[in-house]
């Protein structure tokens, strides 16, 4: 697991030495054991490294056998020591035992295709001199960042938005219809971000940098659902396969491996599965104080019934407080998941004990975990109720009192009626995030707003499932735009930075690209039957996970927001959103923002979605040097 970075010039103008050596140092957590860099004529290149495979001769930047290739590398390939043996016997010859020195060597046999041999999270920068082209690649499912920027004849790229900020002659300059974007969906979906001129490549793009020219491609795509004629019986046993070998392959690593365990289905059936191949397997979990949020209980009877060693941690308020600073300190691009806290919290605990750590992500957006789905699938009845009904409904939830525990009735119907003006894709994403498009108005300056009210901000999404959109179930698009946006830009972007801040190796084997391409082909109601959600998932697992598992509710991992914003962040938040410094900045109404603080500290309304994303903004906007609002 590395941290890359580098700057490709158009013509020959020399290495750019310190710069590069200024970009990677802004990368320092992602790879604390050492550096490596590479400087030529027109590219310079540069990581930093946590080693996890073959720590004595594993050190970047690795080439070929002539050192026309030059590869820098974030991530880890999992599949490498069976393609190492293909090399060979094709007369390719090795130096060392990393993972990474099969990357030049496919690249010789296979020329830019190499990337589909490889299974493995990853970000790439491979530097051809020869052809004089840097290529660029994104794992297939986004589990690993790469940014770049394009301008003044030159490429720069890094494995974090701070890395390019770090180059000469980038501006902090904020992008209003990014913004536009941030305040619906949480996050920047690509290829844009919150800074105009920094671009990220998408999950399963690659960039291809020559002659002066950037040009992005998808090189993989989530397939579409096809002709399934496999029985509900043998699609279980398959997955269960499946799973069980995408767990031996991320269990491999010259470092102590564990796993993170809250006692939910996805995270159990991978730990447990772990036990099979690593036996007395150490697990980790937070707990909280706040009964509906906490799952260590759950966590516990996980740990004693499949055999892991396990170790908890609690997030309290005081705790909360205490790594607040560092975890806001750490984003170069908000991202405004609450859960980013106790993901940093747990990832600094797991770190204290081992290197890498399996997780289960994904498979919510795989086989349909989320209640969104549910609600997806009730929505038409919903619908068909007249329009005095529905608006009698929406009044009668906005008089109902508000409550500060986890994922409550109320908190949901809400959230529910906010988005029932919206067509499909609009109100997933309505659903999920904290500002619906016509809440815009009411918050941005009037100047901006101006800027942003004729864009559509689902264009993207919208274009992603191309022709076949029309015929396409509410419930096939929501996963797919899943899959797409929300599990790659925030869940997996969460987690990418809460455990990088520590310096932690997170493995997500439900995103191996063989489960991802199986499931995909699922019909749909093998992953939500009725009501019933992760259905063939559960079936495959009845043998795995313990029965009570099976049978628990959803809890996620929430924080409790609500209340802390009332007490224990109020003063931290009313300072950041004061009137002074959103009259500075311009982009919001000030006015508009202290009645959303207000309502919700008064008990009125739960805008903790609202708030949380405008202090996370201006918590990142304050990591910027020079930041410029343009109106």
């Amino acid at each position: 697991m590395c941290g890359i970075c580098g700057i490709v010039n158009e013509s020959e103008t020399g290495p750019l030495e310190r710069a590069v050596r200024a970009m990677c140092e802004t990368l320092r957590r992602r790879g604390p054991d050492e550096d490596g860099y590479y400087f030529g004529a027109r590219a310079s290149l540069g990581m930093r490294r946590l080693s996890i495979i073959d720590l004595s001769t594993g050190r970047q930047p690795m080439g070929n056998e002539d050192g026309k290739v030059k590869v820098v590398f974030n991530g880890e390939i999992y599949n490498y020591r069976a393609l190492k043996i293909g090399l060979e016997s094709k007369g390719h010859r090795f130096k060392t035992s990393s993972d990474t020195e099969v990357i030049p060597h496919l690249y010789e046999e296979y020329g830019d295709a190499f990337v589909h041999h490889l299974n493995g999270m990853f970000g790439i920068a491979l530097w051809d001199r020869g052809k004089k082209k840097l290529l660029l690649y994104r794992d297939r499912l986004g589990i690993k960042p790469l940014y770049y920027s394009a301008r003044r004849g030159r490429l720069i790229f890094g494995s974090e938005m701070k890395a390019i900020l770090a180059a000469p002659g980038v501006d902090s300059q904020i992008d209003f219809q990014c913004l536009n974007q941030y305040l619906t969906y949480e996050y920047v979906p690509p290829p844009g971000t919150i800074i105009s001129g920094i671009n990220k490549l998408g999950p399963g793009e690659m960039l291809i940098y020559s002659g002066g020219r950037c040009k992005v491609e998808r090189y993989w795509d989530l397939p579409r659902a096809a002709d399934f004629t496999m029985s509900e019986d043998d699609a279980a046993e398959r997955l269960m396969e499946l799973i069980e070998d995408a767990v031996r392959l991320r269990l491999i690593a010259d470092v102590p491996v564990g796993s993170f365990l809250s006692g939910g289905l996805d995270s159990t059936c991978i730990a447990s599965v772990a036990t099979r191949f690593s036996p007395n397997i150490k697990s980790f979990s937070v707990g909280f104080e706040e009964p509906s949020f906490d799952e260590s209980e759950y966590a516990r009877r996980a740990a004693a019934a499949i055999g892991t060693d396990h170790r908890q941690e609690m997030l309290s308020p005081g705790t909360m407080a205490g790594i607040l600073p560092e975890v806001l300190g750490y984003l170069d691009e908000p991202l405004s998941d609450p859960s980013l806290i106790p993901t940093s919290l747990l990832s600094r605990f797991t770190r204290r004990h081992v290197t890498v750590a399996l997780s289960g992500d994904g498979a919510d957006e795989l086989f349909g975990g989320y209640q969104t789905y549910q609600a997806h699938k009730f929505f038409p009845y919903f619908r068909a109720l007249p329009s005095f009904v529905r608006k009698a409904l929406a009044a009668a939830v906005a008089m109902m009192p508000v409550s500060e525990k986890n994922l409550t009735p109320v908190y949901m119907l809400g959230k529910f009626l906010n988005g029932m003006n919206y067509d499909t894709v609009a109100r997933h994403f309505v659903w999920l995030g904290p500002f619906a498009p016509h809440e815009k108005s009411g918050v941005l300056s009037a100047e901006i707003y101006d800027k942003v009210k004729n864009n559509n901000i689902f264009s993207l999404p919208e274009e992603s499932l191309g022709s076949n959109m029309q015929s396409m179930s509410d419930l096939d698009k929501s996963l797919f735009l899943d899959v797409r946006y929300f599990l790659a830009e925030n869940m997996l972007a969460k987690v990418d930075r809460a455990s990088m801040m520590h310096s932690l190796e997170v493995r997500t084997p439900m995103l191996d690209h063989r489960i991802v391409e199986f499931v995909c082909t699922l019909p749909a109601g093998f992953k939500l039957r009725g009501l019933k959600t992760k259905y063939l998932l559960k079936k495959a697992v009845a043998g795995v996970v313990p029965p009570f598992v099976l049978a628990r509710k959803k809890k996620g991992f929430g924080i409790p927001l609500t209340a802390w914003i009332k007490k224990d962040l109020k003063e931290e938040i009313l300072d950041t959103l004061s009137a002074d410094r959103l009259g500075r900045d311009g982009l919001f109404r000030p006015d508009a923002v202290r009645g959303i603080l207000e309502r919700h500290v008064a008990g009125h309304e739960d805008n903790r979605k609202k708030i949380w994303n405008l202090f996370v903004l201006l918590k990142c906007m304050d990591q910027w040097d020079n930041y410029t609002v343009n109106t």
